[in-house]
């Protein structure tokens, strides 16, 4: 295999090794022809050297400042055959020190790519590294400038390049320039993406899945028509009721919940680790007070109705489960945000920016469309005209995986499980219609693996209280070139964290268990056990 952070690198050392220079063979920097990519035509081809600069800190996506970066920057402009778009390929390639690696970087939201901040840290760690605007506007939080053409009808050929085209131009042009300046193929070919970057792994898997060995997809965006849709659930709970808690309120709720179910695995440290073996009652909070900073208020039994509503999820009119709700210990921060400053007080609902840009420019195609209008009956019906108009183009759920084992692909997932945006439930899914497909859990463990991060948000950004993944594509690193299959992944809560300390995170569907004796806070005191062995 040759061709190859919601979102992306989240500051996880990629341990380059193996590092060499250019050879006597290779192409100047100023040399390098365009590529062939099939099905495109390459508009333009501009190289440079870039010596001694730095790019700046964008937390979550970059968590530090690079420095002292010393590349060939590949700008490479193509337009597929009879469309009108304009797509860039950046690639950044090492001047010295190249690991014989190339990785592509996904992207978050509506962005496929971030640019420099992507590529930064890979390029500093001595990789040749891509990322692509895929065409678009290159602002995740919208794609208004992009998603209608100017007859007001969806434009396809950008939501293709969005949904799948642009992840395999990115890896034939990224190879390729890499290829032609070191006068060498890449050793090995590796995704990276988290959220949208995750779902674009999980495509490249499905559709191309000779352009990578290895790929790491942090929380995709697998089922992305109906989860998108469903994320707007809370604030249709919260319209019916006629109720707007406060989000001071709501995560009063949240942390009663996590207080009783906290306990269930022996380990008090402020995470559930089995959210979906909690069995809390939010009526049981009523009444109490709950305290945000210097902010206190009372749960009220409305606040107690509309969270057990969110928990459960949406369902059809004959009761049947449309979606799972979200995970109990996950914040409702982001799809339950009101603008209400006290309970109920002139309060108001704030959809989810991506759920409600899917509704408007593209289900719905009207800009003016009001996703705060929606009642129970009427998101069942977006749910499943989203899935009818565009789940052949955007979802990344194709269980066949057979190719990419063939190729000798690895797949790694994670997912973190009080992930508040997209429901670790979704990898779940995806996990165990694999198997279904593939023959179950032992033919599929040995190139698919999941791991869930208990008492972890989206992507491990903050605030999360659980210890996040630390070094997840280390993990695929070895398992492609050394052959080293990952049971567990290191994790560690984040500087920010009210408590510090390690866990296992283990392979899917076993689960750390503290061994008993030891201290409760260091990860070589938990072994890995089934689930029913955990209480």
């Amino acid at each position: 295999m040759r061709y190859f952070l919601s979102f992306l690198i989240l500051g996880n050392s990629l341990l380059p090794t193996h590092a060499s220079t250019p050879t006597h063979g290779a192409k100047l920097c100023s040399e390098i022809p365009a590529p062939h990519v099939l099905g495109a035509t390459i508009a333009s081809i501009d190289s440079a050297i870039r010596t001694n600069f730095s790019v700046q800190s964008s937390p979550p996506t970059l968590a530090q400042d690079i420095v002292n970066l010393n590349v060939c920057e590949v700008n490479v402009t193509l337009t597929h055959t009879g469309s009108s778009d304009h797509v860039l390929v950046q690639t950044w390639l090492p001047l010295k020190s190249w690991n014989k690696r190339f990785v592509a970087i996904g992207g978050g939201a509506w962005a496929a790519g971030l640019g420099a901040i992507d590529l930064a840290l890979p390029a500093s760690q001595g990789y040749a590294v891509s990322s692509t605007n895929a065409g678009l506007s290159g602002n995740p939080l919208s794609p208004d400038l992009w998603a209608l053409k100017e007859d007001g009808t969806v434009n396809f050929e950008l939501l293709e390049n969005f949904a799948s085209r642009s992840i395999h131009d990115m890896a034939v042009v990224g190879q390729a320039v890499a290829a032609s300046f070191y006068g060498r193929p890449v050793k090995t070919s590796l995704w990276n993406g988290c959220s949208t970057g995750g779902r674009q792994g999980l495509v490249a898997a499905q559709k191309y899945p000779e352009d990578f060995d290895g790929i790491l997809a942090g929380a995709p965006a697998i089922y992305w028509t109906e989860y998108v849709v469903a994320e707007l659930w809370p604030q249709v709970v919260m319209k019916e009721e006629g109720y707007y808690p406060s989000n001071c309120e709501l995560d009063g709720i949240v942390q009663a919940a996590i207080r009783a179910c906290d306990n269930k695995d022996k380990v008090k440290d402020g995470i559930i680790t089995s959210p979906f073996n909690c069995k809390f009652d939010p009526f049981t909070a009523v009444g109490t007070m709950a305290q945000c900073g210097e902010e206190q208020v009372e749960i009220t039994s409305q606040g107690a109705a509309i969270v057990r509503k969110i928990w459960d999820g949406p369902k059809t009119p004959s009761g049947e489960r449309l979606w799972p709700g979200i995970p109990i210990g996950a914040s409702f921060a982001a799809l339950a945000y009101t603008t209400t400053e006290a309970n109920g007080v002139n309060g108001t609902g704030v959809p989810f920016f991506l759920a409600d840009a899917w509704v408007r420019y593209f289900v719905k195609e009207n800009p003016e469309f009001d996703t705060t209008s929606l009642d129970s009956a009427q998101l069942v019906e977006l749910f499943y005209e989203s899935k009818s108009k565009f789940g052949s183009i955007m979802d990344s759920a194709d269980p066949d995986l057979s190719k990419f084992k063939k190729a000798g692909g690895k797949l790694l997932v994670w997912h973190g499980l009080a992930d508040q945006l997209i429901y670790p439930q979704d990898s779940i899914r995806y996990l165990q219609e694999v198997e279904q497909i593939m023959g179950g859990e032992v033919a599929t463990k040995d190139f698919f693996r999941l791991f869930l991060a208990p008492g972890v948000d989206h992507c491990g950004f903050g605030p999360t209280p659980g210890a996040v993944p630390t070094a997840p594509f280390n993990a695929l690193l070895s398992w492609v070139e050394n052959g080293v299959v990952p049971e567990i992944l290191e994790a560690e809560t984040l500087p920010n964290s009210t408590a510090h300390f390690t866990r296992k995170i283990c392979r899917y569907p076993l689960v750390a268990k503290y061994r008993g004796r030891g201290d409760r806070a260091a990860a070589k005191n938990y072994v890995c056990v089934k689930p029913k062995e955990d209480c």
